[in-house]
């Protein structure tokens, strides 16, 4: 593919049309740690200064309607002193509260948000704007690293496949951050230091591990222009100096700036690393997630940038080329590695995301450089692999708008309900997309794979005693021996596939009610349940909601039941009800005049009884209650 020129006037006013009309396709998201720059914005608009008051909350409650209830626990804990505030926001020396990220990010918007208040546009299009200006100089980056008009507008196009799209109206510097770290990789090897170190340097302010380019830069552009066979000499022309340290030096005083507020403050020089991190939580299984996790990490992000390294510039190109692209790309993986571990100790590391988690959104600037770099030295870019390159990375872009951080991705509650020992992610993924919270992973809590149909995946910690009676009943334990268990991180484990029981009392006869439906809800009440309800009497149970409901009851295969028996209530308009058990139709059953029936013979070898209920004629109960109700489930009994 070759390209016509385009003159680099021409070309930025082209690209900022662009950005321009991006910016017009939607207002600003307030995700992320929005909260918090939103308040340290109107801070500095409205008293030059990052620390919080009440009139700044009283703003912003005017302004982002949305956040109120989040404001307003702020604003609460302010008004009566509380020892500690809502997370994120802390007290300084001087007693004011602050945001605990630095604010350089909201220093950026703060122009912006000033002038659009004044001729009364939405003044959090700031974000947005500031955002698509660091895009804008990705952009003339690109442009003097390609020389190309067109090919600097694909790359630019390829970064916002690559989580820009996803991130670059969020009111977080993640699009920021990742965009200034692209371009300062692009710069620093291209031959302009300092704007490529004040670029990481600004970067760093809001993700502190962008300050390890400071010390990687010179590493790869060592890769870049060493030339082979050169020897020391060779080396050493390559190493920075003059200019270069000094570049290096300003990048180096631009970071300071987040850790000496700290220590004046807060008198530590990371207070998110002193109240929100653990470096305990630094190790493998949170490594692979962060790369390869199917709901939030690298590999869902980047998948054509990663094809593409692996298989384009090997084959027919020159034996140094080949050297080369090999040596920057081992350093750049390390690289992303260096920007990587520290984001493992944060404690809340997957909260809030798009896709990718944020983290992986700009570490992955770490492969996107060497691609763009390797793009670089050919005259006629491949239509073919590019074109394929931007249809995986349109796909996953497209994906990745599909689901929210805590919802499984597509593609990993498919591979979990049919190959449920494949994938184990970090046990707080898997507990946040199942019971769609974010939430702290308590040691007492059991999650289950919250899939449409039986749960095939259970994750429990070994130091909960009661997981024997919690998924097989009263006196019953975990049969060992017949279930798939993969370890996890702090004693964290997946029962993968049925649950199999050994029963203690040497029988089948177990009765689950409305203590049981509370505690095991998702291993027991599958599907099309709502929440149960203690109502006293006879109505302690749970309500049907939907057209078919599932229950799934961990068996003992030495001791299997020979009847069950399922009662309830029924709502109006419905007297029967299809009983399924472990796929064989049992007919229609009056269960409000419950009778015992049988269970088929397979059951034992199976290990789990399945029951599908097909309910008769769902209705809603009133104009404010929109489930759709046939039956209050009561117990269910096995004999």
């Amino acid at each position: 593919m070759t390209t016509t020129p385009l003159r680099p006037f021409r070309f930025a006013l082209l690209l900022a049309a662009l950005l321009l009309a991006l910016l017009f396709t939607r207002g600003p998201d307030h995700n992320g740690d929005a909260v918090e720059y939103s308040l340290q914005t109107i801070a500095l608009v409205r008293h030059a200064s990052p620390d919080i008051r009440l009139d700044d909350i009283a703003v912003a409650k005017q302004l982002v309607p949305s956040r109120i209830p989040v404001y307003e626990l702020i604003e609460h804990d302010m008004v009566t002193r509380q020892p500690t505030l809502y997370a994120a926001f802390t007290r300084g020396k001087d007693g004011q509260v602050y945001a605990v990220h630095f604010f350089g990010y909201a220093l950026l918007t703060a122009l912006p948000f000033k002038l659009l208040q004044a001729v009364g546009a939405e003044p959090f299009r700031a974000y947005q704007i500031v955002n698509l200006a660091m895009v804008f100089i990705l952009g003339l980056s690109l442009y003097r690293l390609f020389r190309s008009g067109p090919k600097a507008l694909l790359g630019v196009a390829l970064f916002m496949l690559c989580g820009g799209l996803q991130y670059w109206d969020w009111g977080s510097p993640e699009c920021l951050s990742a965009a200034a770290l692209l371009a300062a990789l692009v710069l620093y090897c291209d031959g302009l230091p300092l704007a490529a170190c004040l670029l990481a340097g600004l970067a760093s302010l809001q993700n502190p591990t962008i300050v390890v380019f400071l010390g990687f830069a010179p590493l790869l552009r060592l890769c870049l222009h060493y030339e082979p066979g050169s020897g020391w000499p060779g080396v050493l022309a390559a190493l920075p100096r003059g200019r270069y340290l000094v570049a290096l030096a300003a990048g180096g005083a631009v970071f300071a700036l987040a850790p000496l507020f700290n220590l004046w403050q807060f008198g530590v020089p990371n207070v998110i690393a002193k109240l929100f991190s653990d470096p305990g939580l630094i190790n493998g299984t949170r490594l692979h997630s962060f790369y390869f996790d199917l709901n939030q990490g690298m590999l869902i992000g980047i998948p054509g940038i990663w094809a593409a390294l692996l298989l384009l510039g090997w084959r027919g190109r020159p034996r140094a080329e080949r050297q080369r692209n090999l040596a920057l790309l081992a350093v750049c993986t390390v690289f992303s590695l260096a920007l990587a571990l520290p984001a493992l100790a944060v404690l809340n590391w997957n909260s809030a995301a798009t896709g990718e988690m944020r983290y992986a959104f700009w570490a992955g600037s770490a492969f996107l450089f060497p691609l763009l770099w390797r793009l670089r030295a050919w005259p006629r870019w491949p239509v073919a692999p590019l074109l394929a390159i931007f249809l995986v990375q349109g796909v996953a872009t497209w994906q990745a708008f599909g689901y929210n951080y805590v919802h499984l991705s597509p593609l990993s509650a498919w591979l979990m309900e049919r190959h449920p020992a494949w994938v184990n992610p970090e046990p707080e993924i898997f507990a946040e997309r199942n019971t769609h919270n974010d939430a702290m992973l308590l040691p007492e809590q059991v999650v289950a794979l919250s899939v449409d149909g039986p749960s095939q995946k259970i994750l429990y910690n070994r130091s909960n005693t009661a997981i024997g009676a919690l998924l097989c009943g009263a006196g019953n334990t975990l049969a060992e021996e017949d279930n798939r268990t993969s370890h996890s991180m702090r004693g964290w484990r997946y029962l993968n596939g049925p649950v199999h029981c050994h029963n203690g009392a040497g029988n089948a006869d177990r009765t689950l009610a409305y203590a049981d439906f509370k505690q095991l809800q998702t291993q027991l009440l599958v599907h099309g349940w709502a929440t149960p309800e203690g109502n006293g009497s006879d109505w302690d149970g749970v309500w049907s909601d939907g057209p078919t409901s599932r229950l799934q009851v961990a068996l003992d295969r030495r001791h299997p039941p020979t009847t069950v028996l399922v009662a309830g209530y029924y709502f109006k308009g419905n007297q029967r009800t299809r009983v399924y058990v472990n796929g064989v139709d049992l007919g229609w059953h009056n269960l409000q005049d419950a009778q015992p029936l049988p269970v088929p013979a397979a059951v034992a070898e199976q290990g789990q009884l399945q029951i599908l209920l097909q309910h008769e004629a769902p209705g809603e109960p009133g104009p404010n209650d929109t489930r759709h109700l046939s039956l209050f489930l009561r117990k269910v009994v096995l004999h």
